[in-house]
């Protein structure tokens, strides 16, 4: 008996101390088949960021529960210093193969985690990424950034009289330059594009368009770009003469319509995290694929003072599509 309780006694104490040593948070669960676990890698983070995250994974559990299949899923907090190969070790020994990680330390872990292979060299694990503005870069997963199909959606819904559409872009958005030229096509939108290298390129093109007779028929959009969309920079330029000039101006930055562009998106969290798990079932029938997306799980913001100075109004039953408006 006492032999009994000893080795139970220090078969916990093992197991707590490899828990400890991988650097993150275990939820045990009993079933052990590989079809019917998803792991969630999210780092600690303060408010605003952590009820992000919670949300995302709050999405992720609804598909999850609403699947046909009983799925569960595992949440695991991961540190800014972790160890990828003790995270592989005990992933693989809990029998989880799929997994889904969050903000910057869970796209370095799915970077660490896609150079795991079995024997015949196919990827152990199907990783895809989430909570992050990224572009293409060999990593599966949903970036932050607004495919630019749902902006244009949105912009026939608030300015429709608007047709053509100027955007500079650094070559880091080229990707996304792609997308919006099949969208704008679709939607019978002609787009005025300019590759920059530098934000002093982007100015002289900004500056070119307000000089060049813009009118209603006009708009710019800022991408989320840090050269050609600079903050500090470009944007108090873009806004203060396209107040002047009348024109539109709309963004891919949440923030943008708070601070005078017409409107702007911001992920729908929760829909996101839905996303995310259909994502990672994809993977699984192609394990060596690379699936990546712009974000669809879109919501809209829109700054009701610049519509009314460019002339635009919106009944009440559009202004309840409008989930933020400003000023508040």
């Amino acid at each position: 008996m006492r032999y009994c309780l000893a080795n139970k006694f220090f078969l916990t104490i093992f197991l707590m101390s490899n828990l400890l040593l991988v650097g993150y948070s275990y939820a045990e669960n009993t079933n052990n088949k590989y079809i019917n676990k998803i792991a969630i890698f999210y780092p600690q983070a303060r408010e605003p960021y952590n009820s992000i995250y919670q949300n995302i994974i709050a999405g992720t559990i609804e598909a999850a529960n609403k699947s046909s299949k009983n799925i569960t899923i595992e949440k695991f907090i991961i540190e800014k210093k972790f160890n990828a190969e003790k995270i592989a070790l005990n992933l693989e020994q809990n029998h989880i193969n799929k997994v889904i990680v969050l903000g910057r330390p869970g796209w370095r872990l799915a970077k660490q985690l896609s150079k795991f292979t079995l024997d015949d060299q196919t990827k152990k694990f199907q990783v895809v990424s989430g909570a992050l503005p990224i572009s293409p870069n060999g990593v599966s997963g949903i970036s932050l950034i607004t495919d630019p199909a749902y902006l244009f959606n949105y912009l026939e819904q608030v300015a429709p009289n608007v047709k053509n559409i100027h955007v500079a872009y650094s070559k880091k958005s080229a990707w996304l330059i792609e997308l919006a030229k099949s969208a704008a096509l679709e939607k019978g939108l002609t787009l005025h594009l300019q590759e920059v290298s530098d934000t002093a390129q982007a100015i002289t093109f900004y500056q070119q368009i307000f000089s060049s007779g813009v009118s209603n028929k006009d708009a710019i959009w800022l991408p989320f770009d840090r050269i050609s969309s600079h903050d500090k920079i470009t944007l108090p330029l873009i806004l203060e003469k396209a107040w002047a000039k009348e024109v539109v101006v709309f963004s891919s930055k949440p923030s943008h319509a708070k601070r005078g562009a017409l409107f702007s998106t911001y992920p729908d969290n929760f829909a996101l995290g839905k996303h995310l798990f259909t994502m990672v079932h994809e993977l699984e029938q192609q394990p060596e694929q690379k699936n990546f997306a712009a974000l669809k799980s879109t919501l809209l913001a829109v700054n009701l003072r610049t519509a009314a100075h460019l002339g635009l109004k919106y009944s009440s039953e559009q202004q309840q599509l409008f989930k933020l408006t400003f000023p508040r």
